[in-house]
């Protein structure tokens, strides 16, 4: 029998639009760092390494999307705050630092509020020309 979590989460992302990816991507890197935290206090530097590094993964990902051309300055902005936070948390990885953590975390939550406006405009658009679309069909 599958795991209803994994057909879960694999249906989500494979429907999912690119604006939706991206907040997968954002929550994915917060709760590694989120974990990486706790693993720091529970003093388990094996695990706190792996969150981290998945984190960083993460954010390479996020750099790896950006459209440098179509994207302009905003394109640029946001490689210049990756690049910061990938840099943050390799020290925070060297020396365990979670307060280094703990800011990228608050960047990185402003930059999912920030995109989860913009897919949700997105699908309110949508949504509203098909009802224009209903409208003129049937109307």
């Amino acid at each position: 029998m599958k795991n209803p979590i994994k057909t879960y989460l694999k249906n989500e992302i494979e429907g999912a639009t690119k604006g939706k990816l991206v907040l997968l991507l954002y929550d994915g890197a917060i709760k590694y760092m989120k974990m990486a935290c706790k693993y720091i206090d529970e003093k388990n530097i094996p695990e706190a390494h792996s969150n981290i590094i998945k984190a960083e993964n993460i954010i390479y990902e996020l750099m790896s999307t950006l459209n440098m051309e179509a994207g302009g300055e905003i394109a640029e902005n946001l490689l210049r705050l990756y690049d910061f936070m990938v840099y943050q948390l390799v020290m925070a990885n060297k020396d365990k630092d979670k307060s280094k953590i703990e800011s990228v975390i608050k960047l990185m939550f402003v930059l999912r509020e920030g995109w989860k406006q913009i897919v949700e405009q997105e699908e309110k658009t949508k949504l509203d020309e098909r009802k224009a679309k209903q409208i003129n069909i049937s109307g």
